[in-house]
């Protein structure tokens, strides 16, 4: 960003374009029960996980 401001500016824009053509939207989290709460950490800690993670109830 700070090494090359333009670059940055220019890919902000195009992703800004794709956001809203709808081509890019926000991820999904990863859902797990309640009762799943100790694997869902334990693959957050490994860091197999991308994204967010939710627990259900």
């Amino acid at each position: 960003m700070q090494a090359a401001p333009q670059v940055f500016g220019e890919i902000m824009a195009e992703m800004a374009r794709l956001l809203a053509a709808g081509v890019l939207g926000p991820g999904r989290p990863t859902v797990y029960e309640l009762a799943e709460g100790p694997k869902a950490l334990a693959e957050l800690e490994a860091r197999a996980t991308v994204g967010k993670l939710a627990l259900l109830p």
